[in-house]
């Protein structure tokens, strides 16, 4: 009995005081974890287009603003809606250089699109 205990006491001691070996340890737990590209999630599930049914009004809006951001699609979503009407804000704004009558105009637009959702 007292053998099989200073063995298995020699036996972890040497396996602490061996660092190369628990560098080759090291190195091949969890090996498959780093077999694929760091960072990489996986791809998100596709969001299926829609299209928006448009009056003439909404039409007219729609493409009001499409002239000026080029992004837009018909089948936006809110989010998408409000940052198309913030990029444009950016151009059309007074303080940013732009014309007063076209920025209420494009209020006026945005309003109309909100409908649409």
């Amino acid at each position: 009995m007292g053998q099989e205990s200073t063995s298995q006491g020699n036996y972890s001691s040497v396996m602490d005081s061996d660092p190369i070996h628990m560098a080759y340890l090291l190195g091949h737990v969890n090996k498959v974890e780093f077999q694929g590209p760091r960072g990489q999630y996986p791809r998100p599930a596709v969001r299926p287009q829609r299209k928006h049914t448009f009056t003439p009004a909404q039409r007219q809006s729609f493409e009001f603003l499409k002239c000026w951001v080029h992004g837009l699609s018909e089948g936006f979503t809110e989010t998408e809606l409000r940052k198309a009407f913030r990029q444009a804000a950016l151009i059309l704004h007074p303080d940013q250089g732009g014309n007063a009558e076209q920025f209420l105009t494009l209020k006026a637009h945005f309003e109309v699109l909100r409908t649409v959702i």
